[in-house]
């Protein structure tokens, strides 16, 4: 497995490519703009994407998703409970923004302890509501790395005052699906600097 990060959209969100080099195909996670840098890498890298996961359904996740799900053909992943933020405007909040960002419905909804294997790699996945009611983080034990979305970062955590956010529910997830995993595990999130388990739960005044 080998991961790349791309930057998108005007918030930054960080898309992950991760590509198996064996078989020479890649998991998209949250495409959320810039569409044409995200299939313009997939052509630099040789690979064929076989799937798009989402973390989660605010527009700045899935700004991009349209137009690559349109030229790569790959399915796309969403915790159910985020399902409709895909079709509503005003679910993934771009309606709030002036630039309305509306896609076809998901092929698979995600759920708590589901086990996806995409492109000869096995994700587990983890309900962590909290950030959105249906935020779903993608943890990858061979490789130790967990594609967290908004639920966390580098010595903070999602917001949680947008519609459908919980403070409580948020922390409790973080508590219970990431810093149960092993300390060197690594933490990828939707905006910033990767983390590990271990450092968040030593540094991260949410946390203590």
């Amino acid at each position: 497995m080998k991961i790349y990060t791309i930057p998108v959209g005007m918030l930054q969100t960080n898309c992950y490519f991760v590509v198996n080099e064996e078989l020479k195909e890649a998991v998209i996670f949250d495409p959320g703009g810039d569409p044409d840098k995200l299939l313009l890498a997939a052509e630099k890298l040789e690979v064929k994407v076989v799937a798009i996961c989402l973390t989660h359904g605010h527009s700045d996740h899935i700004g991009g998703l349209a137009e690559v799900r349109k030229e790569t053909g790959a399915p796309v992943y969403i915790g159910e409970a985020d399902a409709d933020c895909l079709l509503n405007p005003s679910s993934n909040l771009s309606f709030f923004v002036g630039h309305e960002v509306q896609n076809e419905p998901a092929d698979f909804l995600v759920h708590d302890g589901d086990v996806l294997t995409l492109g000869g790699m096995k994700f587990e996945c983890f309900a962590t509501p909290g950030h959105t009611p249906g935020g779903i983080c993608y943890y990858n034990a061979e490789n130790e790395v967990v594609f967290a979305g908004d639920t966390i970062f580098c010595e903070s955590i999602g917001r949680t005052d947008l519609p459908g956010g919980s403070y409580k529910a948020l922390l409790q997830s973080i508590k219970t699906k990431l810093l149960t995993l092993p300390d060197d595990v690594h933490l990828l999130p939707g905006h910033g600097p990767s983390t590990s388990v271990a450092w968040e739960k030593r540094r991260n005044p949410f946390l203590q």
